[in-house]
């Protein structure tokens, strides 16, 4: 798993994306998140971050690529997250 490097620039980045996320600034999260992974595609948490940017902005379908990808590159956050997803589109199927 390619995660974190030592690169001050990226993590830099990520950072400023959390921030971002916690001001309720999800656009320029989003911006920041994507910065993140096109300089390092390996970084889970920064799919996960995303896709939760996306997540709270309604866009389910963009939330749900960067959750399996985030799962796939390892992210045990995206993985717990795509079981409460799936929990929860079952249980809309049976009202």
């Amino acid at each position: 798993m390619t995660e974190r490097k030592s690169d001050p620039y990226i993590q830099n980045l990520f950072e400023e994306g959390c921030r971002l996320t916690k001001a309720g600034k999800l656009q320029q999260a989003l911006m920041a998140f994507t910065s993140v992974i096109d300089c390092n595609a390996g970084w889970a948490e920064a799919y996960f971050r995303r896709g939760v940017c996306y997540y709270l902005l309604g866009n389910c379908l963009m939330a749900s690529c960067d959750m399996d990808a985030a799962t796939l590159l390892g992210c045990r956050d995206a993985q717990l997250w795509s079981r409460f997803d799936i929990q929860q589109f079952n249980d809309s199927d049976e009202e």
